[in-house]
């Protein structure tokens, strides 16, 4: 069933589609704020303010003439679902003058949740609502979502937004995030090539569930988040104890036709709008004929460096920077270098800024000749090739618990396992509830390493802290249940070693520091990336490159698309998309997509994951080898011991003082439930028997106490022990 409603004083529609509520409010202006200028933003502000629901609250009784529109943004729109309501927002402004070297586009996305959309105050201090993982990983999804569908060489400043307005507190609002920016962005003049649907479903025992409340994601098999088209997906994220590649792909397909219906929605909003996207120049784009100079000189030179097997990733990156700047000498020296402010397009001229764009093209141009025409990549490896792989366990001594180094070619990383007790898992507060995190992940990016500035430094702190909560989704339903296992783990992931995405190197090291710490895992899981490269994009997408010209020579006229396996450094930032996968032998347990310059067609994600099942397989092969040969004798062990409930408060102390002077002594983790049931966690296997000997001796008469005092006289612990002592013999 289907609602339109349309009101031309307000510019606003209103579109029911099967699950969702979309209204659209946009300016009947180009939306460009200084391009627009004062005088047409007043026009605007006029137009709107003799329909504002302000000066008539009457019309808040029509869902297409009232509430919540921000008629002042580029462009608007609300979408319900049951009691929920996100507003998407989006403002934009185009700089008329030069801005040089701007290569990255200037596009910030907010997700904003207010504890008052469940009528609730904040918990902290201040009572204001804190960004956690779970809100800027929503951030980067909407930016997965929307980025990729931007025109090539945009780079003008862009901000999205989503307002959380009211909720129930059972559906995650993230999809309706997503469905409430994009149509913003549709309904809008800004260039976008869009829009797209979102829908997140579940399983339950073979039944899949679209829109699942809290309850149901809970009690689900898998979850799975879908964002795109009914024929290409942008956003899959997929998280559960473990699925088959045909019940994904099942799920997949389902999630893509209600993604449709979604899409469908949202062009009746644009239709009724009436609005045409502006046409403006996209900067970070070389001049088609000083494109042509550079590659006659440079990209023979580019294409060898790519093919010499005996360099690695550092030593072809300094090639090519050099070879750069050997480029742009020798057109220098044949006169043909201008000046940014007299560049004069067509005119075979090369200004400092047409190099920097033209460079990328060339190296993604002499990729796709590698691996479309000869099946071949950097460093000499095959397209189903992966790099060679080194798992360490147990690097770092001193106090910690458990470490594991995972190297992958150049790629190195880091990743210490840390066990705590059930009372330092980390509490959460937000629409969905309150609730605790039993696996804590900090994933680090690499910024020392990359070298960035504070821009990227901020982006790269904001990417870690989306990747450090993908990774958390990973390695939760691995988990023992709390009761058999009252305890917390923290990964933190360091990356020594930058060489392709390292969301995978960070998950395969963590599951060796858990090994390392003896934390018990469900499986045993390992992660690959999965890339591709195609010789063209689909008609319309903003990844098309209109480039044309005799050295274009050697990639395939006809469309054609490679799978590459184990991502490299110079296929991460140049190839079209990279599909993580992790899993174990009997399924996929999470999964990320990121789309860089298209989408990622339905019909050949099954030829994704075929691939990445393969590679899976041999990186778990190595990884249980190297575990199995690891002598594990002095290692961290976990204990239980059934104590009376009358010993309880022995056991603690006042104000807990014998067991944190128990925990303190033997560096342990020490639980205890409500039942008489302890659980604890010793760095060795002689520390643990110490630690059970002291919780019987806590726990039982005088005498006991007495021999252990005179056993071990002069430690911290025996001041609690003594007075436990006295107060049994009284």
């Amino acid at each position: 069933m289907r609602r339109i409603a349309w009101d031309v004083s307000r510019r606003a529609i209103c579109s029911t589609e099967n699950r969702f509520v979309f209204r659209a409010t946009f300016s009947s202006s180009t939306g460009l704020c200084q391009q627009a200028g004062r005088t047409e933003v007043s026009k605007v502000k006029e137009r709107n303010s003799s329909s504002s629901p302000r000066s008539n609250p009457q019309q808040l009784s029509n869902p297409a003439q009232g509430g919540v529109d921000a008629w002042a943004s580029g462009g608007a729109s609300s979408v319900f679902q049951t009691q929920a309501e996100v507003l998407g927002t989006v403002s934009f402004q185009h700089d008329d003058g030069l801005r040089f070297r701007d290569h990255l586009q200037q596009f910030e996305v907010e997700y904003v949740e207010s504890m008052a959309a469940i009528g609730r105050i904040p918990g902290s201090s201040n009572r204001r609502e804190m960004v956690g993982e779970r809100e800027m990983a929503t951030r980067q999804c909407l930016a997965r979502a929307l980025k990729p569908l931007f025109p090539q060489g945009f780079t003008h400043t862009c901000k999205v937004t989503a307002t959380l307005l009211a909720s129930d507190g059972e559906l995650d609002p993230v999809t309706i995030a997503i469905n409430a920016v994009s149509a913003a962005l549709a309904a809008s003049s800004i260039p976008w090539h869009g829009p797209v649907g979102a829908v997140r479903l579940c399983s339950s025992n073979g039944n899949l569930i679209f829109s699942p409340t809290t309850a149901q994601l809970a009690e689900a098999d898998f979850t799975l988040l879908y964002a795109g088209t009914s024929n290409d997906a942008y956003v899959l994220q997929l998280e559960g104890t473990g699925i088959s590649e045909d019940a994904l792909m099942a799920a997949i397909q389902a999630a893509a036709k209600v993604a449709g219906q979604a899409v469908e929605a949202q062009k009746v909003l644009v239709r009724q709008a009436e609005t045409s996207k502006v046409s403006i120049p996209m900067r970070a784009l070389p001049d088609p004929a000083a494109l042509t100079r550079i590659a006659s000189i440079s990209l023979s030179r580019i294409e060898d460096i790519l093919r010499d097997d005996a360099l690695d990733c550092l030593q072809r990156g300094n090639l090519l920077d050099a070879a750069k700047a050997e480029a742009m000498e020798a057109m220098r020296s044949a006169g043909a270098v201008r000046s940014e402010r007299l560049r004069t397009p067509g005119s075979s001229l090369v200004a400092s800024s047409d190099l920097d764009y033209a460079w990328p093209i060339l190296q993604r141009h002499a990729l796709e000749k590698m691996v479309l025409g000869q099946n071949l990549r950097p460093g000499g490896r095959g397209l189903a090739d992966l790099r060679p792989v080194s798992f360490q366990v147990d690097v770092l001594g001193g106090g910690v618990h458990g470490s594991g180094l995972f190297m992958q070619g150049e790629a190195q990383c880091l990743v210490t396992a840390t066990v705590g007790r059930d009372l330092e898992d980390r509490r959460t507060e937000g629409v969905l509830g309150k609730g605790s995190d039993r696996v804590v992940v900090h994933y680090n990016s690499p910024i020392a390493i990359a070298s960035q500035g504070r821009t990227e430094r901020v982006e790269a702190l904001q990417e870690g802290r989306a990747q450090s909560w993908f990774l958390q989704q990973a390695l939760t339903p691995l988990l023992p249940e709390s009761s058999e296992l009252p305890f917390v783990l923290r990964i933190v992931a360091n990356t020594l070693g930058l060489a392709g995405p390292t969301a995978m190197h960070a998950l395969n090291a963590a599951v060796l520091a858990a090994s390392s710490a003896n934390f018990p895992l469900a499986r045993t899981i390992a992660g690959v990336t999965i890339g591709c490269f195609s010789s063209s994009t689909e008609p319309g997408q903003p990844a098309a490159d209109d480039r044309k010209g005799s050295w274009q020579a050697g990639i395939p006229q006809a469309r054609r698309r490679e799978l590459v396996t184990d991502v490299g450094l110079e296929e991460a930032e140049l190839g079209d998309w990279i599909l993580q996968v992790c899993g174990h032998d009997q399924g996929i347990s999470a999964l990320q997509l990121d789309c860089h310059r298209s989408g990622l067609p339905l019909d050949h994600i099954e030829s994704a994951l075929d691939r990445a099942k393969r590679a899976r397989a041999q990186l778990l092969t190595s990884m249980r080898q190297s575990l199995q040969q690891r002598d594990s004798a002095d290692g961290p062990r976990f204990g239980k011991v059934a104590i009376p409930k009358d010993a309880i408060g022995r056991l603690i102390g006042p104000g807990g003082s014998s067991i944190n002077a128990l925990q303190d002594r033997f560096q342990a983790r020490v639980v205890v439930s409500d039942m008489g049931t302890v659980h604890f966690y010793a760095p060795n296997p002689q520390q643990a028997a110490a630690v059970k000997s002291s919780i019987e001796v806590l726990t039982g008469t005088g005498l006991q106490v007495t021999c252990l005092i005179n056993a071990d006289p002069g430690q911290g612990l025996l001041t609690a022990l003594t007075v436990h002592s006295r107060s049994s013999a009284a």
